[in-house]
């Protein structure tokens, strides 16, 4: 075997500008591990180089959380769809957004996001149940105390019921 066959490639680091835009959006609130997808850096190279050069959040003025979703995102066609409208979602709808979001961790290989978002798909799964249970129960309450029409009029023990 030759020398050149068996020796490791040199080490590629990115650019300087890179690491700008990743600091930019890591202390503007995106987490280490998106900015890692964002940018293409390492998580490790990203905490190294945070420690060494100071990039604390707590040292920041306060600002809004760095909310950075694709505008395909089912959660951001969803309130587009009911138009902020909080009162308009079923959890039926919610847990559709989970299980999409659960399947795209697995995609990422992000094993602690999938458990997240399964966790949300089941809780919203019980909430709907639960929902559907309750009108079902009220369907059915509603169906006993509806009046109910009588088409002849019927004598009991001799007693005509009262005219109306």
């Amino acid at each position: 075997m030759s020398e050149t066959a068996t020796a490791p490639s040199a080490a590629r680091f990115a650019p300087d500008e890179v690491w700008d835009q990743v600091r930019e959006a890591y202390l503007g609130g995106l987490s280490a591990p998106a900015c890692c997808r964002t940018f293409g850096v390492g998580l490790t190279a990203l905490r190294n180089r945070a420690a060494r050069d100071g990039w604390r959040r707590a040292d920041m003025p306060w600002q809004p959380p760095f909310t950075h979703l694709d505008p395909e995102d089912e959660g951001v066609q969803l309130e587009e769809d009911i138009g902020g409208d909080l009162d308009l979602l079923r959890p039926f709808m919610l847990s559709r957004v989970a299980e999409r979001r659960m399947m795209r961790a697995v995609l990422r290989g992000e094993a602690t996001e999938v458990l997240r978002w399964h966790r949300v798909y089941q809780a919203m799964e019980a909430l709907q149940l639960q929902e559907d249970r309750e009108l079902a129960c009220e369907d059915a309450l509603r169906a006993r105390m509806l009046p109910v029409e009588v088409d002849e009029v019927v004598e009991v023990d001799g007693v005509s019921p009262p005219s109306t």
